[in-house]
């Protein structure tokens, strides 16, 4: 799992003019059957100029040796960044898809992985019981595990009757007192650290008890951010949190890009800082006004596009319709305005549930939200 200071370090790293390669590779199951991602990898060597080739040698080599060896470890893509040179060899397993690329300049490309940071939510889960929390980062499919927050000093339950029963009263508010201290301390780290990794999607997981007694004591900040329960042992393995948390994330996820389909199309029909079809979005890209793109999952679609202006069109023209200059052909039209909406720090989302994919294609398959 990376981060947007790990990024920013890599590119603050002095390379002195040595080439980096940069790979961006789907190694998914699929593609591990007879090593199709590795004949991908060498068709884009094969695409890069000779003369590259050659400088960058013992970086491809090096790739392909771990491409070949490192197959059982793979998850569904790889990203790696390599410059012998300066002895820099930095791997990222991802759990999502990305598009197969290889890059090799005098810096490396991270535009792709600021991509991800910039348009998947992470989400923060605390795991609570009434002596122990424990925290994790839920963030491209992945989990990792922050910390642990435990008091061993909260007392347990005892069963008393007869002559014992106003002390077992006077005990079990002993006890409610250490629980909530435990759980108010908890809370606290757990603020901190979702203010640190900018968390916005919470999930509180536990015992149900755990669980009321936490909500009696969260904020009313921390609570708006909850979108999701689950009934979890205090000490299942991060593997059993995930499995538990993944389906709450993906149907709030639905729901959520339910919202953004809606939305979208309401505030186009009337004119409200929104836009649907590809034409109109490129205008308002080539303005600078766009916040938000929002594209239907494996929509393409053919056009051109001006080289001096950026003017893009479906329309089969000559020349530039806005400046006169001349247009080249482009096999996929969403591709480029994607990347200029990347350029420009406008959100992408991709909808990708097909109910609300198809609702999207009906209006054109893309639109944005206008910053005004």
């Amino acid at each position: 799992m990376f981060e947007r200071k790990d990024l920013e370090k890599l590119e603050k790293f002095n390379f002195n003019d040595a080439y980096v390669v940069s790979l961006f590779l789907n190694v998914s199951p699929n593609e591990r059957k007879k090593q199709a991602y590795l004949s991908k990898f060498k068709n884009l060597v094969k695409s890069l100029p000779e003369n590259i080739q050659n400088a960058c040698k013992d970086d491809l080599g090096k790739m392909e040796a771990f491409l070949q060896s490192e197959r059982e470890s793979f998850k569904k893509s790889i990203v790696i960044y390599s410059c012998t040179a300066k002895n820099l060899w930095i791997r990222y397993d991802l759990n999502v898809e990305l598009k197969d690329d290889l890059v090799v300049d005098r810096t490396p490309c991270t535009s792709p992985l600021f991509d991800l940071l910039d348009n998947y939510q992470k989400y923060g889960v605390l795991l609570v019981d009434k002596r122990a929390a424990r925290v994790f980062l839920v963030f491209l499919g992945d989990i990792e595990e922050y910390g642990m927050v435990q008091h061993e000093d909260v007392p347990g339950k005892h069963k008393k009757g007869g002559w014992f029963a106003l002390a077992e009263k006077r005990y079990e508010r002993h006890i409610d007192y250490h629980v909530k201290m435990h759980l108010k301390d908890a809370v606290d780290k757990f603020d901190s650290f979702l203010k640190d990794k900018n968390i916005r999607r919470l999930i509180v997981a536990g015992p149900d008890e755990a669980i009321s007694e936490l909500m009696n004591i969260l904020n009313d900040e921390i609570k708006l951010k909850i979108v999701g329960r689950a009934n979890i042992e205090k000490y299942a393995s991060k593997e059993e949190v995930l499995e538990k948390v993944i389906p709450i994330v993906e149907e709030y996820e639905r729901s959520k890009e339910k919202e953004t389909v809606s939305e979208l199309i309401t505030r186009s029909l009337k004119n409200n800082n929104a836009v649907m079809g590809i034409d109109d979005v490129f205008k308002y890209l080539r303005d600078r006004r766009v916040m938000k793109l929002v594209i239907a999952k494996n929509y393409i679609v053919e056009g051109f596009i001006c080289q001096n202006c950026g003017f893009a069109t479906t329309q089969n023209v000559e020349c530039c319709m806005e400046c006169g200059g001349c247009v080249m052909k482009n096999d996929n039209l969403v591709e480029k305005a994607t990347e200029m909406a990347i350029e420009q720090s406008a959100l992408v989302e991709v909808i990708k549930d097909e109910k609300d994919r198809q609702r999207l294609l009906e209006y054109g398959g893309i639109g944005a939200f206008l910053r005004f």
